[in-house]
């Protein structure tokens, strides 16, 4: 029995070598070949959406930083002097996904081409945002993004949606104003302008003399530092304000979240997210039910769960993960306020 036993261990343990190796093996074969296939792809969409150019622009790029996403720009070159960028970007706002996409400007900004990388949209709806000449692409080919409203039409901008494909059209929209974005960075060398935390900051009866903006401190709860901001006026503390990341359904949210002394909040802004259109992204309305169920209230003194869990909070429907993340927010900037409160 033991030397049956054993021998058993032994092929299992010879079965799995070989078949390690035999990955191994199989993955060093296909590897280059798979390699080549993406540049040879990359190189086909920058021929498709830069002007003329005598250079390798795959060779000729740079990374820059959009909204928190990393975007590739690809410089085309003719004589040495640049005659477009290709910027592969990317939005997380689709209907069905990620959307991946190229777009090409010429040097002087306005829109050459666009295409359309990768996708999970709707078949017959949302995937006709692949097609040549739809409408979305149409909105914007030829023309320069500054001289646009970077919205749909349905939301008050100039860019025309695809019938019954609202959401994939906002997602195209907002992809393309990310990679303006990166082109002006580099085609323009404009350094990116982040939102003015002053806009955020709470608005009370008594006008703070300090200056809050210029006075943030960096306070340490667990492992991360957050940038805490006050009010005062003739030496009272009117309010703090906590600067609070947590992880959304799509991306990092940034939220200010404003207390009175006694723990109060007073005020909670959505700075930056990146959440799904009619769904997460809905934290970013002053009347959404999360910020409501905080207003005026001390979170040490609620029960910070959901009401269908028999807690404090009311959710966005159909966005648990988005709600959590705020919630985890607001609790991590009280945790914030406590320890800037007891130091102070």
């Amino acid at each position: 029995m033991e030397s049956t036993l054993k021998n058993m261990i032994l092929t299992l343990l010879v079965i799995t070598l070989i078949s390690a190796g035999a990955l191994s093996m199989v993955y060093s074969m296909t590897k280059d070949a798979i390699e080549q296939s993406k540049s040879a792809k990359t190189l086909e969409a920058l021929e498709g959406v830069l002007p003329p150019f005598d250079n390798n622009p795959a060779t000729d790029t740079v990374t820059v930083e959009v909204n928190n996403l990393p975007i590739k720009v690809y410089t085309g070159r003719s004589g040495g002097v640049p005659s477009g960028y290709a910027v592969e970007t990317i939005t997380r706002k689709g209907y069905s996904g990620d959307i991946r996409m190229m777009v090409g400007f010429e040097a002087g900004g306005d829109i050459y081409n666009i295409e359309v990388l990768e996708h999970s949209e709707t078949p017959g709806l949302g995937s006709k945002i692949a097609d040549d000449n739809n409408p979305v692409l149409v909105s914007f080919k030829g023309r320069n993004p500054a001289d646009l409203v970077m919205k749909v039409t349905k939301d008050g901008g100039d860019i025309d949606a695809i019938t019954a494909s609202t959401i994939s059209s906002r997602a195209y929209t907002d992809a393309v104003e990310r990679a303006y974005a990166a082109y002006r960075t580099v085609a323009l060398g404009e350094e990116q302008a982040g939102p003015d935390i002053a806009d955020y900051l709470p608005v009370t009866g008594t006008i703070p003399d300090n200056s809050p903006a210029g006075e943030a401190v960096m306070v340490e709860a667990g492992a991360k530092s957050y940038r805490v901001y006050h009010g005062t006026h003739a030496g009272e503390l009117l309010w703090v304000a906590v600067e609070s990341v947590s992880e959304g359904y799509n991306a990092p949210i940034r939220m200010l979240v404003s207390f009175s002394p006694d723990g109060t909040v007073l005020d909670i802004s959505v700075i930056e997210q990146m959440e799904s259109e009619d769904y997460g992204a809905v934290i970013g309305d002053g009347d959404n039910p999360l910020r409501a169920s905080f207003i005026g209230r001390d979170p040490g003194s609620m029960k910070l769960l959901f009401r269908y869990e028999g807690g404090d909070v009311d959710g966005i429907s159909g966005s648990s993960i988005t709600s959590q993340a705020y919630v985890d927010a607001v609790s991590g900037a009280y945790k914030v306020f406590q320890e800037y409160m007891s130091n102070r």
